[in-house]
């Protein structure tokens, strides 16, 4: 169970730097290199923790979409495919719901 809280930690604070970074707002061809490659990073994060997430763990948190989050792990079809613009759309859609949800403990 220490494995999976670590992992849930490990999403949590990639979920709250994440959101915080992005809603700060950026501009500039080389801001947007960055924001994209540190976005990506932190989903990426996100989707490697939501893989190694225990079926008791995602029983417990039932409002995280755990396979959306685990495609953003997938190195054919998953974060690298998605443009700067695109993640900023799901840090703005998605992860405020996953936020919510592990902030809201069992």
């Amino acid at each position: 169970m220490a494995i999976e809280a670590d992992a849930l930690r490990e999403m949590r604070d990639a979920v709250d730097a994440v959101i915080r970074y992005t809603t700060r707002g950026c501009s500039g061809t080389a801001c947007d290199r960055a924001r994209g490659a540190w976005m990506g990073n932190q989903l990426g994060a996100i989707g490697v923790a939501a893989a190694k997430a225990s079926d008791e763990v995602r029983d417990a948190y039932p409002d995280i979409p755990w396979a959306g989050l685990a495609a953003l792990a997938d190195e054919q079809h998953g974060v690298v495919t998605m443009t700067a613009d695109e993640m900023q759309r799901f840090v703005e859609r998605e992860l405020p719901q996953v936020r919510k949800a592990l902030r809201t403990r069992k």
